[in-house]
């Protein structure tokens, strides 16, 4: 999944200094958007999302409206909700996400699946 957040980490931090630069082309301020991280987070956040990190500030907005939801990034989110509605980044950004979470939940079922057999087994044994 990193590998693919990775490419939306750029253009997110291409679309904001993009914006913040205006039509002078020109802002001071672009470095701090150098290390601006895209992820995503299904144990604590359970509906569709993805968390973005720039330098020590977290935010995570929620898929569908674009909204933040947990934490802060400054004036960063109007950016950030711009973003998600141009071309197909929302629709992209969901499929991952929800390749994500069905990946979850077949982990959580073989899990639970191993869990019984392995109580089954000892049981078993127990009762020989």
């Amino acid at each position: 999944m990193t590998e693919n957040l990775y490419r939306y980490s750029n253009m997110l931090r291409d679309y904001i200094i993009d914006e913040l630069s205006g039509p002078s082309g020109t802002h001071t301020d672009t470095h701090r958007y150098n290390n601006l991280k895209i992820s995503m987070d299904l144990e604590r956040f359970p509906m569709p999302h993805i968390c973005i990190r720039i330098g020590i500030s977290e935010g995570v907005f929620a898929l569908e409206s674009g909204m933040l939801v947990y934490g802060s990034l400054g004036q960063d989110p109007k950016y950030v909700k711009k973003w998600l509605k141009r071309g197909s980044i929302y629709t992209e950004l969901l499929q991952i996400w929800s390749n994500e979470n069905l990946k979850k939940q077949k982990n959580s079922q073989t899990q639970r699946e191993e869990f019984v057999k392995d109580k089954k087994e000892k049981l078993d044994e127990f009762f020989k």
